[in-house]
């Protein structure tokens, strides 16, 4: 994302879509009652309501009261639908309008009071990189192809070889290595990867490394997994032999924080749900926040969001870590406790 102007005096930011992961950011900054003000295309008719009138298209910039906000990840699409809010000429103030933000689309935010959460999603979309990182995992007859961009992890494809128990180096054993890296060589065509990481027992390492072309063996690691299923990719964020490469990825925050959040929930130095939480918010007592979108849609709808606000504004203010919880594994655990939950700085 890249910032044209931040004018939160005036509670107004401009912005352009720079990367296609900033949609998804958007789609969790721009809220209802938000305006936005952007050019677009809006069919006119020539000629009154005659059904042989012309139509054409005309860009014009219409701001809109949103409505409903709507990410289609499939065509790298975010649709906004709101009320218009300006006067013009060809288009009546108040009738209804959807404005489709897609890459290199430039627009203008507007919020009642930007939140500090709101901000820190912002800052999050600025500071985002669009590096993917490719996940290999296989034995000796499946592997499993993930990528995991800042957007959460994604499973590409998996694929099964008919290889001997006993004995691996045959012809059979060749081919699926040979296959496993030839898919491997596209992902990376289609993907450009920052990092391809490769996990396997390390029995199996020796296959694969010795016959890594040049252009995947200059930004492959590899680190031993035992296990070949789509849970396993989660887990292996918070692997220390990953930490420098996955420094900027938002899900590896997620992952370090459920993994100290379940250790200090063992040693009772943990607090969850909502109201729980804002009395140890009151004492300056919680280190690391962790909260859900789940839970923010549920504040939404609930009509208390402005006490969720005010909540994460008193957690920031205590110089304490905000974490918002995205990733499905995260999100399970942490909606398990309320959808809120923080680990303390000392026991209350």
């Amino acid at each position: 994302m890249i910032p044209l102007k931040l004018d939160f005096n005036h509670q107004k930011v401009s912005l352009k879509v720079s990367l296609p992961d900033d949609l998804w950011y958007l789609s969790h900054i721009i809220s209802v009652d938000d305006t936005i003000t952007m050019k677009t295309e809006r069919k006119i008719k020539l000629g009154g309501s005659d059904t042989n009138a012309k139509v054409i298209k005309k860009t014009i910039v219409l701001t809109l009261t949103v409505e409903d906000v709507s990410f289609n990840d499939d065509v790298s699409q975010l649709r906004v639908k709101g009320t218009v809010l300006n006067n013009h000429d060809d288009v009546p103030k108040g009738s209804y309008h959807t404005f489709g933000i897609s890459l290199n689309d430039t627009f203008t935010l507007e919020k009642k009071v930007w939140s500090a959460f709101s901000k820190k999603r912002l800052s999050e979309a600025i500071k985002n990189k669009d590096d993917v990182i490719l996940f290999v995992i296989y034995d000796r007859e499946s592997v499993l192809f993930s990528s995991l961009r800042q957007k959460g992890i994604e499973h590409l494809s998996e694929q099964k070889g008919s290889v001997q128990k006993k004995q691996f180096d045959t012809s059979s054993s060749k081919s699926f290595y040979d296959d496993l890296i030839k898919k491997t060589l596209e992902y990376d065509a289609s993907l450009n990867p920052k990092s391809i990481v490769f996990a396997s027992a390390n029995f199996f390492r020796v296959y694969v490394e010795k016959k890594l072309p040049p252009i995947l063996k200059k930004k492959s690691f590899f680190i031993e997994s035992s296990v070949v299923s789509k849970s396993i990719v989660g887990k292996l964020l918070s692997r220390p032999e990953l930490q420098n490469m996955l420094t900027n990825q938002r899900l590896q925050s997620e992952s370090i924080f459920i993994d100290t959040l379940l250790k200090k929930l063992n040693e009772d130095s943990v607090v969850y749900g909502f109201n729980d939480v804002k009395v140890a918010s009151s004492s300056g007592a919680i280190s690391f926040l962790g909260i859900t979108e789940n839970f923010i849609k549920k504040s939404r709808e609930d009509n208390f969001y402005d006490d969720v606000d005010l909540l994460l504004q008193q957690v920031d203010s205590s110089k304490a870590e905000i974490i918002f919880i995205y990733g499905d594994d995260a999100k399970r655990v942490v909606d398990g406790l309320g959808g809120v939950a923080g680990v303390l700085r000392w026991k209350l």
